[in-house]
């Protein structure tokens, strides 16, 4: 895990760059995939085989999948009582260091995040993330101003 947490690290800055310069759905999606593993590689300690990361207007959902389960998790898992627990865990961890997360995707977005919550499935060893976006601000409309070459007077003063 050594060897990937400087490769990982190493995209942070380019994350950021790219999330500034393309508005494209796919390089969004992978800046904010970038920053959630680098949050849980360096805070939670934690590796993933698969992450999906899905974006709409005003929120981002996050799943990820553990590269395999820790026996003593694996274990715990297997009672009612033990899976409460661990997602109790899991959640307690998450929000001692939700604002460093926070604060890495509205650098990525450059919006503000409205709030975040969490979940986890202990059996399949799955978690969740749902990032609620603040409101996409309105770009100021100004009376008696042409809108620029190539816009449709529509598209330009869109509500």
């Amino acid at each position: 895990m050594s060897s990937h947490w400087w490769m990982i690290r190493h995209l942070s800055t380019e994350e950021q760059t790219m999330a500034s310069l393309s508005t494209n759905k796919a390089d969004v999606e992978y800046a904010v995939m970038m920053t959630v593993l680098n949050f849980h590689s360096e805070f939670m300690k934690s590796g993933y085989s698969q992450v999906d990361v899905q974006w709409s207007t005003d929120l981002i959902h996050v799943t990820l999948t553990r590269n395999g389960s820790v026996p003593a998790e694996a274990r715990l898992a297997q009672s009612e009582e033990g899976r409460a627990l661990l997602r109790q865990v899991h959640e307690a961890l998450f929000t001692s260091c939700q604002a460093e997360l926070m604060q890495r995707i509205e650098t990525v977005m450059d919006r503000k995040v409205r709030t975040m919550v969490t979940s986890l499935d202990p059996v399949s060893g799955r978690s969740h993330i749902a990032v609620y976006l603040q409101d996409v601000p309105r770009p100021p409309t100004y009376p008696n101003v042409s809108p620029p070459l190539g816009r449709a007077d529509a598209d330009y003063h869109k509500d």
